[in-house]
C-alpha cells in the first residue's frame, strides 16, 4: 500500500459573534438511477449529484450560501451507494441528532443519511479511507428457459439469461488478489499517479433464490434463477475498475477467456486487453474502512 503523506490539519477560524464551526461525518445510503455519480462529471447531461443534493439541503437548513461535502470517492452515474461516507465542515449550532432529521426532510427519498456524527476536525472522509468493499450482482438464469429480467430487481442486478462457469468465474477473481497493477482495468478519467492498486478479498458468493417463502421482490423457484454476487473489497480503485473486473470475470464464465489469462491480462497494462464494462446499475459501494 501506497505511504501516505502527512496532512495539515485545517486551520480554525475564530469569528465574532458567529457560531463555532464542526465537523460531521455522514453516512449516506442512496439509489444512484437518477444520479449522474457522487459528484459533477463532465457528462452530466443535465442530471443531478447526490453531493449536489446534500449540499442544497444543507444549504436550506444551516441557511449558508456555500455548504461543501465532501465524499470518500466518486460513485459513477447510476451506481448506488449502501453505506457512502462523507464529511461535512460549517457552523452549526444544531446537535447531530437533530440536524439528520433536518437533512433528511429536505432529501428525495431516494436518499438517506442513515447517521450523522461529530467528529475531529481533521477527519476527511477521502483521504483517511484505508479500505473500500464494493458488491456487484447479476442475476443469472442458467438454463435460459425465462429469458426476462425479474421486474423487481431490474435496477439493481445485471440480468445474464445464459449459463455462467461459476468456478472460472472463482478462479479469475482470486488471480486479482494481491497488489497489481491495474492499468488494464482502468477505463478513461482523471489522471492518477500511478495504476498499482491492492486487492484485499475478491470472491463470488451464489444466493439461492430456491425456497418458496422468498420475499416477494426476489425470483421464485419457477424463474429458475440464482442472484451472483461479486464482493471486491480493496486499498483503492480505479475509475470504473470494479465493472471492469465485472465485465472480465463474466466473459471468463461464458467460456470467451480462460480465467488463467488474468495475469497476462495484468502484465499487458493495456485496458483492450480485457473485457467490457459491466453496466453500472448492477454495483454498489458497500462500506469504507477507516
Amino acid at each position: 500500500m501506497t505511504a501516505r503523506k502527512p496532512r495539515k490539519k485545517p486551520a480554525k477560524v475564530e469569528r465574532a459573534g458567529e457560531t463555532e464551526e464542526k465537523n460531521f461525518r455522514l453516512t449516506i445510503a442512496y439509489v444512484g438511477t437518477e444520479y449522474c455519480g457522487w459528484q459533477k462529471q463532465a457528462a452530466s447531461d443535465g442530471m443531478p449529484t447526490v453531493a449536489e443534493m446534500l449540499e442544497k439541503a444543507a444549504r436550506k437548513v444551516l441557511r449558508k450560501k456555500k455548504v461543501v461535502i465532501h465524499g470518500s470517492g466518486r460513485t459513477d452515474s447510476g451506481v448506488h451507494a449502501r453505506a457512502q461516507v462523507a464529511h461535512m465542515r460549517c457552523e452549526a449550532d444544531l446537535p447531530a441528532n437533530v440536524l439528520i432529521k433536518a437533512l433528511n426532510a429536505h432529501l428525495p427519498e431516494d436518499i438517506r443519511i442513515l447517521r450523522l456524527e461529530d467528529c475531529s476536525a481533521d477527519f476527511h472522509a477521502q483521504l483517511d479511507a484505508t479500505a473500500k468493499t464494493y458488491r456487484y450482482f447479476i442475476l443469472n438464469t442458467q438454463t435460459g428457459k425465462n429469458p426476462v429480467h425479474w421486474p423487481f430487481l431490474r435496477r439493481y442486478t445485471w440480468y445474464l439469461s445464459y449459463p455462467l462457469d461459476l468456478d472460472a468465474m472463482k478462479k479469475a477473481l482470486s488471480l486479482l488478489v494481491g497488489e497489481h497493477d491495474f492499468k488494464s482495468f482502468q477505463n478513461k478519467g482523471t489522471p492518477v499517479p500511478n495504476t498499482v492498486r491492492e486487492i484485499l478479498e475478491a470472491k463470488l458468493i451464489v444466493h439461492s433464490g430456491d425456497a418458496r417463502d422468498t420475499p416477494p421482490w426476489m425470483p421464485g423457484p419457477e424463474m429458475d434463477a440464482k442472484l451472483l454476487e461479486i464482493r471486491v473489497r480493496g486499498t483503492g480503485f480505479l475509475k470504473q475498475m470494479v465493472r471492469t473486473i465485472v465485465g472480465t470475470v463474466v466473459e471468463a464464465g461464458r467460456g470467451k477467456l480462460n480465467p488463467e489469462k488474468i495475469s497476462e491480462i495484468l502484465g499487458e497494462k493495456n485496458r483492450s486487453a480485457s473485457g467490457m464494462t459491466a453496466p453500472a446499475h448492477g454495483l454498489f459501494l458497500d462500506h469504507v474502512e477507516y
